[in-house]
């Protein structure tokens, strides 16, 4: 199955090899195979142990005769500053360097250990979240394009083979491993599923494993079915593209299928920004209940993209583009205007700031859907100890965001750095408590409004356009 996997890609093939026994086992694999590996160790940065992991691949590849490639990073900071997952930024960094090294080599593909077992895992954590087709089909042996590299493939050649069988390989074979303690930690979402939903599930339905991915497999027919379909529409409702926009017919969009419309809209949004991954439910089902009211004319929708139709036309558009009036909030009238702890104020270009309490439980903390939207915040209220205002930036004026442990920055480079448009910065709102910037719509809540586990209630501050 490894060889075959490897049948049109041109050598050499980076893989990437952490110590422990899959990474092992498919390391000696393509060793045995002659398919010209190259072992690529990233250190997290999170564990002492992590350099005499290194050097242990190292050694292992040093015996191969496989060329060895390391890098660290530090996933916790970066953690922080994206305000990710320990799990999802080191998966993101791992990948980046195991992609550069892959350019840097001038490799055919880029080989990862994930087998059947990962699979099933991937599959129940993509199910939990509320997942659609795409999520429930799982990882694909050969993906091109991916996340990471439009022109080189990422390989994973173990993926239909259970871990019992990577095992007996490496006892057959007689290959050394490492164990990472933290596979045991329960605090991991990957981990409980691992070491305790699995199990159950097996438990109660033997053979559900198995099942599993013959659902996978079904429903990987039939999602190639619906993207030929998405494709199809695509090219039939499109009006016109630039790098900023995406212009539908209306009355052609609202003919297809509502599976088909989540699928535009989704396949909208990658086509203006194609690293945002966190598109859910809610935000797609928010795109067609916004477009069964013609009354309604434009909207922000997420990652700073802009909603909007006309009895003919309907437009996703970046907020670098000028196709939208009044697409953002603006403080027309005054400089500073007071806030009530609950109710609204109007701005005056048709937007209203208002801000209310919401029903907030402690032992639901981590169990919360933090709002994803740029005009619409979460803040602790014990902290609102001062009346709040909504003013337009000042000269200096200074911002600590949320990611930076309190760290300042000007509120003129966050403005930048989050491409909020040059020509509405001058009456851009900012919220405010005495000398303290709260939050940047648009931007970021600032650090000490931040939602901890000592929060008692929550305000929700919001940016509504009428």
């Amino acid at each position: 199955m490894v060889e075959k996997t490897f049948r049109k890609v041109n050598k050499p093939v980076v893989v990437g090899v952490s110590g422990g026994p899959d990474s092992m086992v498919l390391l000696h694999a393509m060793t045995e195979l002659n398919l010209s590996p190259v072992a690529a160790y990233f250190n997290h940065g999170l564990r002492e142990e992590a350099d005499q992991e290194a050097e242990f691949v190292q050694k292992i590849a040093d015996s191969l005769g496989v060329p060895f490639h390391e890098e660290s990073g530090d996933v916790q900071l970066f953690s922080d500053e994206e305000s990710l997952s320990i799990e999802e930024a080191g998966r993101i960094l791992r990948y980046q360097f195991l992609f550069k090294t892959a350019v840097d080599l001038r490799a055919g593909a880029v080989a990862v250990a994930h087998h059947a077992d990962d699979q099933v895992e991937t599959i129940l954590m993509n199910l939990l979240r509320g997942t659609g087709m795409k999520g429930m089909v799982g990882m694909q042996t050969v993906s091109l394009p991916n996340q990471w590299s439009a022109s080189i493939p990422l390989i994973r050649p173990f993926l239909t083979i259970w871990k019992a069988q990577i095992l007996e390989y490496m006892k057959e074979n007689q290959i050394s491993d490492l164990t990472d303690p933290s596979n045991a930690e329960l605090i991991f979402h990957r981990n409980r599923i691992r070491h305790e939903l699995v199990p159950l599930l097996e438990k109660i339905t033997p053979g559900f494993r198995q099942r599993l991915l013959q659902t996978a497999n079904i429903l990987d027919a039939d999602n190639i079915a619906l993207e030929k379909l998405t494709e199809n529409a695509w090219g039939s409702t499109l009006n016109s593209q630039g790098t900023s926009y995406v212009r539908f017919d209306r009355n052609k969009f609202l003919k297809y299928p509502r599976a088909i419309k989540r699928r535009l809209i989704r396949k909208s949004l990658q086509k203006l920004r194609p690293d945002f991954r966190n598109l859910g439910f809610q935000q797609v089902e928010r795109v067609i209940e916004f477009l069964r009211d013609p009354k309604q004319k434009s909207t922000n929708w997420v990652a700073k993209v802009n909603l909007s139709q006309s009895p003919n036309k309907i437009v996703f558009s970046t907020w670098e583009t000028d196709l939208v009036k009044n697409q953002f909030p603006q403080l027309m009238n005054h400089e500073q205007v007071s806030c009530p702890l609950e109710g609204e104020i109007a701005l005056g270009n048709g937007w209203c700031f208002t801000v209310k309490p919401i029903s907030y439980s402690l032992p639901h903390f981590n169990k919360i859907n933090f709002p994803n939207d740029d005009f619409m915040v979460w803040v602790d209220s014990n902290f609102v100890s001062e009346t709040l205002f909504v003013r337009s930036r000042r000269e200096g004026d200074l911002f600590s965001p949320l990611g930076m442990d309190g760290k300042s920055m000007k509120v003129s480079d966050l403005m930048i750095n989050e491409k909020i448009p040059a020509a509405f910065r001058a009456l851009w709102p900012l919220i405010v408590m005495g000398d303290t910037i709260l939050w940047v719509p648009g931007g970021r809540l600032g650090h000490a409004a931040r939602i901890t586990e000592g929060t008692k209630s929550l305000l929700k501050l919001e940016f509504v356009k009428r």
